[in-house]
């Protein structure tokens, strides 16, 4: 009877310790009181040290055990407690990943034990953002917006027939979405087409960009400003269809939906339907997926065709007298074309790149306007990541040969991404 009874305390100590449990961050130290979920291994076969999001493939009741749990997901490493989010790796509208921030050595391994409940007297640093905002109370005249007062976030739109650029309808005039690097916007009209929002500070400042017209952004201020020049080009990144002789972005459709599909901590995402995509003679439907993570500067953009689409493209706009260059990943598994010079709309240095997969057969080519990548065999699903480094952000990158390292690394974390597995 002792001796069970001393099981039994000792069982109670274990299960005490295990809803209160002790992590140095730092020099605090920090409790909390979570309920387990499961402990995640994050293998790292780079040969460097990998700091970031990291994202964990999750069965379908493992997903549906972490969105039943109470309270806030979160995980604890060797180095404190971090940040947990579920996410959709490809744009079905499911939660099938879980993302968490974390430092992995290189070649070496980290145990993470995801907790849901409360963190404790941790603050989590918000380091991503998505957002979309519109006026409400006006009314359309001449294609213009007139009236309409203030704009208010939504997480969704569904874009208003005819809708055109300058109608003064959407705050900077389409989604936009950050890191603690870089700021994205979207078009969300005929153009639909990618620009940058160079940013000074890693504070979330997209919220109080655009609020007074579109005027103020061009020029800079504390925060930073818009450093991209887009035109006819495609700017960073966007979607586009090669007819032969030149990209056409996403112009002629029968209708566009947008959703802020995530705006998390670490990870945010902006999902884009298009409607009746006119390619040539044909029509197709499209849904964008857009990812920005924390700490960094790309973008990771997923295209799904409801039949397989050929010449999809993507690419730069060509600035005059900054030539284009390609690089590969260590084992040639990925290719990027990028750019690098005295190319942004402050007067000063800034990379330019896309990054895709060598599978999908990108074929690098030009137009007028833009470098572009060709994917022209039909595929159903389009994957790359497009990037801006801009020379002014904190700790930036302010040399071309800092930029090809950059992009080298990052190109080989493709090609090596971090082993995840669920214990």
């Amino acid at each position: 009877m002792k001796i069970e009874s001393r099981k039994i305390l000792s069982l109670f100590v274990l299960l005490l310790m295990a809803a209160c449990v002790s992590v140095r961050q730092g020099a605090p130290v920090v409790r909390h009181n979570g309920v387990l979920q499961f402990v995640v291994q994050l293998n790292n076969p780079a040969s460097n040290d990998l700091s970031g999001v990291h994202q964990v493939a999750l069965t379908a009741d493992q997903t549906r055990k972490l969105k039943h749990a109470q309270g806030t997901l979160y995980a604890v490493t060797p180095l404190g407690i971090v940040p947990a989010e579920l996410s959709d790796s490809n744009g079905d509208g499911r939660l099938d990943v879980l993302v968490v921030e974390a430092m992995i050595p290189a070649g070496g391994a980290v145990a993470l034990s995801v907790y849901a409940g409360n963190p404790g007297d941790v603050e989590f640093v918000k380091k991503t953002q998505a957002e979309l905002w519109h006026r409400t109370t006006g009314n359309w005249r001449n294609g213009v917006y007139r009236g309409g007062g203030n704009f208010f976030r939504f997480d969704s739109l569904r874009v208003p027939d005819g809708f055109t650029d300058h109608t003064y309808f959407i705050k900077y005039e389409g989604p936009g979405w950050e890191s603690d690097k870089v700021g994205y916007r979207m078009y969300l009209d005929w153009r639909n087409a990618n620009d940058v929002f160079g940013k000074k500070i890693t504070d979330m400042v997209l919220q109080d960009v655009g609020v007074d017209g579109f005027e103020t952004y061009h020029h800079m201020a504390d925060w930073g400003m818009d450093v991209l020049k887009v035109g006819r080009s495609l700017g960073i990144g966007s979607i586009a269809w090669f007819d032969g002789e030149k990209a056409v972005r996403v112009e002629k459709t029968d209708s566009v939906m947008c959703k802020i599909e995530a705006d998390g901590l670490i990870r945010s995402q902006v999902k884009t339907w298009y409607y009746g995509w006119q390619t040539g003679e044909t029509k197709n439907n499209l849904i964008s997926l857009k990812t920005i993570d924390a700490g960094s500067r790309m973008t990771r953009e997923l295209l799904t065709f409801d039949t397989p689409q050929h010449n999809v493209a993507t690419g730069f706009i060509i600035e005059k007298g900054i030539d284009m260059f390609e690089m590969t990943s260590a084992n040639g598994k990925w290719r990027a074309i990028a750019s690098w010079g005295e190319q942004s709309l402050a007067g000063d240095n800034m990379g330019l790149a896309v990054l895709f997969p060598a599978h999908q057969n990108g074929r690098v080519t030009a137009d007028r306007l833009s470098h572009l990548v060709v994917f022209e065999k039909p595929l159903t699903t389009v994957e790359y990541y497009f990037l801006a480094a801009w020379e002014q952000e904190p700790d930036g990158v302010t040399t071309f040969e800092a930029f090809k390292a950059y992009l080298q690394q990052s190109l080989d974390v493709l090609e090596n991404p971090v082993q995840a597995s669920v214990q």
